[in-house]
């Protein structure tokens, strides 16, 4: 994923958290937040509770890898919490 892709900045994060539109699954919950730009940026959020640094690097990996094969409109700011 291109970084431009991809967001890093905690304020970048907390104004998604506070400020987007929440949805929600058993398993997975994506907050989404407009951003004004010709392109998506996408955040990945692993609890500890999934399990140690390997199986949550793995469900990140699975995340984006999902992220990068399911056409999304253009121009939102979106975290995804496993």
């Amino acid at each position: 994923m291109p970084q431009r892709e991809r967001l890093r900045r905690r304020t970048d994060f907390a104004a998604v958290s506070t400020r987007g539109l929440s949805f929600s699954a058993p398993l997975l919950m994506v907050k989404a937040l407009p951003n004004g730009l010709e392109h998506n940026r996408y955040g990945f959020v692993v609890s500890k509770r999934l399990g140690k640094a390997v199986a949550r690097n793995r469900v990140k990996r699975l995340l984006r890898e999902a992220v990068r094969l399911t056409p999304t409109p253009k121009g939102w700011d979106l975290i995804f919490i496993a």
